[in-house]
């Protein structure tokens, strides 16, 4: 594996044994802070600085590299999605805007650099997130579901996966359904032959999920290959069984996005703001105060809505899934 320079805010732990090299982030959207928690709590159990994580940390209960650290620390000091305003960095792992120095200008595009490399190089990597609305239930976001993707999505106690690729990157102008272009973290660490995906933890301001979150990742990362039992038995956790059964999974894929007009929009029920909310075509989920309607635009589940608080920030309402293979 290539010898390369920790980038700042992340924490290498080196094993002693041959193993898989991974990287997991919490805080690549910087209001999203249970992710954040995860990744303190276990760098505070192994006494190292969870505040601003760095250096490289040899244990005998680790195999092969496991970076840990936070992905926008600058936005997460300041509880807020990006640093720009103008593209997060989970929409800034393009070939394109690497090599566009007016697009190296912002912000979240510099950290986007800095990092680049480092997720180039991994054979996993696990980006922790949660969302805005408050009435929803973990589930796994990818943008390619390859038979590596599904070995290790069965890690993970959840029902539901979503492939976000066809919708991501024509989020910022990139629109190629045929392959792997969308301009995220994981999909950047897709394209270089790695394996990437992000674990929706719950709604972003929920810290009871937290402990069970560890407990996921922690198991995960054994199953992977990365840590031993004396890893777990260090962060002081027991797993709870529930977490190792197997559970019954869907793949689905996004089709459509609602754009945020930022008029005041109205949810014309709370049940809307339901992940995984089944829709007919033509529903009203909701107005704009001038009276604008904003029907769904087909069948489908409504995913990733803004939150009631966020209404006023997020460029979207809400999107539209369907099964991956109907």
């Amino acid at each position: 594996m290539p010898n390369l320079p920790i980038p700042r805010y992340i924490s290498h732990l080196h094993g002693t044994k041959p193993g898989p090299r991974v990287v997991v982030f919490g805080g690549t959207h910087g209001d999203e802070t249970t992710g954040v928690e995860v990744i303190r709590t276990i760098l505070q159990s192994l006494g190292l600085d969870s505040d601003v994580p760095s250096g490289s940390h040899k244990f005998s209960f680790v195999n092969g590299d496991l970076f840990l650290g936070i992905g926008n620390p600058e936005a997460v000091a300041k509880d807020t999605r990006s640093l720009s305003g103008i593209r997060d960095l989970n929409r800034c792992f393009h070939e394109q805007f690497f090599s566009d120095p007016k697009e190296m200008e912002l912000s979240d595009q510099k950290r986007a650099a800095e990092l680049k490399d480092i997720l180039a190089s991994v054979n996993y990597f696990f980006d922790l997130h949660s969302v805005s609305t408050d009435r929803t239930v973990p589930f796994i976001g990818l943008t390619t579901f390859t038979k590596e993707h599904a070995r290790v999505c069965k890690f993970f106690p959840v029902s539901y996966i979503l492939n976000v690729h066809s919708i991501l990157g024509r989020d910022v102008g990139i629109d190629d359904r045929n392959f792997e272009q969308a301009p995220t973290t994981c999909s950047w660490v897709n394209r270089h032959g790695g394996t990437g995906l992000a674990y929706e933890m719950g709604f972003q301001k929920d810290f009871s999920s937290t402990p069970r979150a560890l407990q996921i990742i922690l198991h995960v990362l054994k199953e992977i290959g990365s840590i031993d039992d004396g890893f777990i038995q260090k962060i002081g956790v027991t797993i709870d069984p529930s977490i190792t059964k197997k559970t019954e999974q869907h793949v689905f894929r996004l089709i459509f996005c609602e754009r945020n007009k930022f008029k005041n929009f109205q949810y014309s029920d709370d049940r809307y703001t339901e992940s995984w909310l089944p829709v007919k075509n033509g529903e009203l989920v909701g107005t704009y105060a001038d009276g604008e309607e904003v029907r769904t635009a087909s069948d489908g589940l409504l995913v990733f809505q803004a939150g009631k608080q966020t209404l006023g920030i997020n460029p979207s309402i809400f999107y539209l899934a369907v099964p991956e293979y109907e």
